[in-house]
């Protein structure tokens, strides 16, 4: 017997209730697929956002997993963050803007909501952390996207000309340098070791590198990024001695290269043997970008003599 008109509105009523309660989020789901990412890895992403998120626990995403070295703590981490707003979507610029940062990971360093997000983490990770804060009394959401940069080259290696000092590689990564039984060459030599597949370092840029020196004349090492205690250093390109310049601009991100920088373009009176890691570039002018030519000495594999 089919049921009267109104006890069938009743009942689809109760329906949509459980239809309704069964797809909302429970507790700690709530923000889900609210936020969508954008923009290369390593760049300053951009996000569509649905706005103000509701406040809720702080939660991480792993948007990008990465295949690099896993952070560890006490050890150096380099990372480009970019914060939002959760009330309008909008850059809080005071807070980071995609800029590479370079730190030691410890809590002092990176921070107590930081440090548990970061250790574990492989390099060439992307991640979404989504932060309650409280600012001026009010109660918000930040929205954090965080590039884990990776700390050493990554690419594809290159052969290096017999002749010119030869790279090694240790366990941690780190290069090791064996000079030929020669005298230096005159001319400024640029080699890659590691060919990176990331943006070119354009003039006018601020760049993070690893880096080791040595002597030619004494093969004494004279500086090393790579050294216990220290982390990558970033450096404004065009304020660089000569030699280290020429050998970073049109460098792809990710390369490792080998410099043979004679005294005239280096600082003191010694040629020296630099072996540089291009990890983040970032700033620069647009109409400095610097034309890929496999002739020219940031494409080719070796210039100078």
């Amino acid at each position: 017997m089919p049921l009267p008109a109104r006890l069938r509105r009743t009942l689809l009523a109760l329906l949509l209730v459980v239809l309704v309660a069964g797809c909302a989020p429970e507790d700690g789901d709530a923000g889900v697929g609210e936020v969508a990412v954008s923009g290369p890895f390593g760049s300053v992403p951009t996000i569509e956002v649905d706005t103000p998120l509701p406040m809720q626990d702080a939660r991480t995403e792993v948007l990008v997993e990465g295949d690099g070295r896993v952070l560890a703590g006490e050890e150096p981490v380099l990372f480009a963050l970019t914060a939002f707003d959760g009330q309008d979507g909008e850059v809080v610029a005071e807070r980071g803007v995609g800029e590479a940062r370079t730190l030691m990971l410890a809590p002092a360093d990176v921070g107590e909501d930081l440090y548990p997000v970061l250790v574990g983490t492989p390099e060439g990770s992307r991640l979404l952390v989504r932060q309650p804060v409280t600012e001026d009394g009010a109660d918000r959401m930040l929205l954090l996207v965080i590039d884990v940069l990776h700390t050493r080259a990554h690419g594809t290696e290159q052969e290096v000309p017999d002749h010119l000092p030869q790279v090694s590689t240790g366990p941690e990564g780190e290069p090791s340098i064996t000079l030929p039984e020669e005298p230096p060459p005159d001319d400024l030599v640029i080699t890659r070791v590691i060919r990176g597949e990331g943006p070119r370092v354009r003039p006018g840029q601020h760049t993070t590198v690893q880096y080791t020196g040595v002597e030619w004349e004494t093969g004494e090492q004279y500086d090393s990024t790579w050294a216990a205690g220290k982390v990558p250093q970033t450096v404004r390109v065009d304020e660089t001695f000569p030699g280290l310049r020429a050998g970073l601009v049109g460098q792809p991100v990710g390369s490792r290269v080998l410099l043979v920088i004679p005294p005239d373009q280096a600082v003191g009176t010694e040629t020296l043997v630099l072996v540089v890691d291009v990890l983040a570039t970032s700033g620069g002018e647009e109409d400095l970008a610097v034309p890929p030519g496999p002739d020219s000495a940031q494409d080719g594999q070796t210039s100078g003599s």
